[in-house]
């Protein structure tokens, strides 16, 4: 999709969740984690070809603190 990013990565785990696979992947950018929607396998140490929004994407600091997360919608989390 436009304004989508590639990343080629190595699966190091990859976990089945309800009807979600979780994929832990080795890439250059560091460790990655993605939440795919469906059932899908994968072998350990398989390349693998990620693709994400920008935009929607959580990234962490190696001491686990949040460095960006996407933009909430004006009024999104206040409770009334």
């Amino acid at each position: 999709r436009p304004g989508h990013v590639e990343l080629p990565g190595r699966v190091k785990l990859a976990e089945i969740s309800g009807s979600d696979t979780f994929v832990h992947a080795e890439t250059a950018a560091g460790d990655v984690v993605a939440q795919l929607p469906g059932v899908h396998r994968y072998t350990l140490d398989q390349h693998v070809r990620l693709y994400f929004d920008p935009a929607q994407t959580y990234a962490f600091g190696p001491d686990g603190a949040l460095l960006a997360a996407p933009r909430q919608p004006a009024g999104a989390g206040e409770v009334a």
